[in-house]
C-alpha cells in the first residue's frame, strides 16, 4: 500500500464513526474508530497506554491489533504514544 492509498482511504471517512458528533483530535472520543481495518477505537488504544504501559507501535499492535492491516493509522498511533505515554509517565512519578 501506497501513501496516496492512505490518504485516499483517509479523505474517504471524514465523518467520525463514534458516537460523538465530531472527533477533531487524539482523545477527543473514547467511540472514534482509529484503525478502521480491525475496527480498533480510540479507548481500546489510550487503555493499552495508560493501563498496559504500551511504549510502541508494535506493543499496541499486539494488544489491540491496531496498526496490522494497512498500516495508514501508524502515524496517528504514534501520536496518541506520544500524548499518553507521557501522561502516564507524570502519573507514576507522582505515586
Amino acid at each position: 500500500m501506497t501513501s496516496l492509498d492512505c490518504v485516499e482511504i483517509e479523505q474517504a471517512v471524514e465523518v467520525c464513526t463514534g458516537s460523538c458528533s465530531s472527533c477533531p483530535s487524539v482523545g477527543s472520543c473514547a467511540d472514534r474508530v482509529v484503525c478502521r481495518c480491525l475496527n480498533v477505537i480510540e479507548d481500546e488504544i489510550i487503555s493499552a497506554i495508560r493501563v498496559h504501559g504500551a511504549k510502541t507501535v508494535r506493543e499496541l499492535k499486539e494488544l489491540t491489533g491496531a496498526g496490522d492491516g494497512c498500516m495508514c493509522c501508524r502515524s496517528e498511533l504514534r501520536h496518541y504514544l506520544t500524548v499518553y505515554a507521557a501522561k502516564r509517565s507524570l502519573e507514576l512519578a507522582s505515586v
